[in-house]
């Protein structure tokens, strides 16, 4: 069995975050409050009141996984690593959102060899050796477990660190990182 790469979907290989700041507009008629981050970064855990928190994860799951946009980088090194690697795609969105996040990864042409809806991440499959992830808990989970662990860079993470850890800005730092020398888009 090829050993696991474990990556996270929202703000690593779909673009959520200006989605979730927009649903917030939407909801309140605001701007979004700058010193909150949304997806991984704290909405969770931020000031905001619960039951507008709830609504934004609901009208997320519902409606905007579909009009998500690819991260660039994501698809072609996904490929490549595919070669090597057990794709096992670890998500916190919640299960009833699995038909929109499977539609949305046959669209973008995502390769993938598990889909797993959970915030225990790397205790859904075995043999994980790598992982790629925005939130700094589920980063320190991973190193943990003895992963090698990306995190893939965003605002609300810049203030974390961990040994063991390695910030890559996009995938082709991420699959420099990795070693491999050509790009994967060509």
């Amino acid at each position: 069995m090829r050993p696991g790469f474990a990556v996270d979907i929202d703000n690593v290989v779909a673009q959520a975050e200006q989605e979730v700041q927009r649903i917030f507009h939407e909801l309140t008629g605001k701007p979004w409050p700058s010193e909150t981050y949304a997806s991984a970064g704290g909405l969770d855990t931020s000031d905001l009141d619960p039951d507008l928190i709830e609504r934004i994860f609901d009208y997320f799951h519902e409606r905007s996984i579909p009009m998500l946009p690819l991260v660039p980088g994501a698809r072609p090194v996904l490929h490549q690593l595919q070669e090597g690697y057990r794709i096992i795609l670890i998500t916190a969105r919640r299960p009833t959102a699995r038909p929109q996040t499977l539609a949305w990864l046959e669209e973008h042409g995502i390769p993938f060899d598990e889909l797993h809806h959970t915030k225990d991440k790397p205790d859904v499959a075995e043999g994980i050796v790598l992982a790629v992830d925005d939130h700094p808990e589920h980063v320190s989970d991973y190193l943990e477990q003895g992963v090698r662990v990306f995190l893939m860079d965003q605002p609300w993470n810049r203030m974390f660190s961990a040994p063991g850890a390695t910030r890559v800005s996009g995938w082709d730092e991420l699959w420099r990182n990795l070693g491999m020398s050509s790009n994967p888009a060509s």
